[in-house]
């Protein structure tokens, strides 16, 4: 498919300026302002959107603009470009959070050996989890070595953290 000029994301704004005009018709530089185009590509899209000359001069009427602005609205290309372009926005968002947490150095405290108690200021009880910590990047540390003493001795944990049965 090939790509779509880059006035047509823009329908909804040009549609809008198009309504507020108070005049019957459009010359060829107003329509390069609405647009954002240059004149062959003013001339051309005048044309398409049907458009007239008269003498040197090119003119569209503003009521067939909005319907065939509208009409191209409504059509499955344009719906598909919208969805096309809040994907690629919800993309580039994720990317910039990702790479904005790529920045955040963690410090990786050594394993103590098996069996150890957590520190004092992680509390591990049954129902219930509390850690002390000064900065984020203290949390997300204090986190990863819960991780590590969970991976180490999992079943071990798990007893402590299940409620008594009565």
């Amino acid at each position: 498919m090939p790509a779509k000029p880059a006035w047509f994301l823009e329908l909804p704004r040009i549609l809008e300026e198009v309504q507020a005009l108070p005049c019957p018709v459009l010359d060829r530089s107003a329509f390069e302002r609405l647009f954002r185009v240059r004149r062959r590509q003013a001339i051309q899209l005048m044309h398409r959107f049907g458009g007239y000359q008269i003498g040197k001069t090119f003119l569209i009427d503003r009521r067939q603009l909005l319907a065939e602005l509208e009409r191209a609205t409504a059509t499955p290309d344009y719906a598909f470009e919208v969805r096309r372009k809040e994907r690629l926005a919800d993309s580039l968002e994720k990317l910039e959070r990702h790479r904005a947490a790529a920045q955040v150095k963690i410090a990786i405290p050594a394993l103590s050996s098996p069996g150890c108690p957590f520190p004092a200021d992680v509390q591990l009880a049954p129902g219930r989890l509390t850690v002390e910590f000064a900065t984020p990047e203290d949390l997300f540390s204090k986190l990863f070595l819960l991780a590590q003493k969970m991976a180490e001795d999992f079943e071990g944990i798990w007893h402590r953290i299940t409620p008594p049965t009565a």
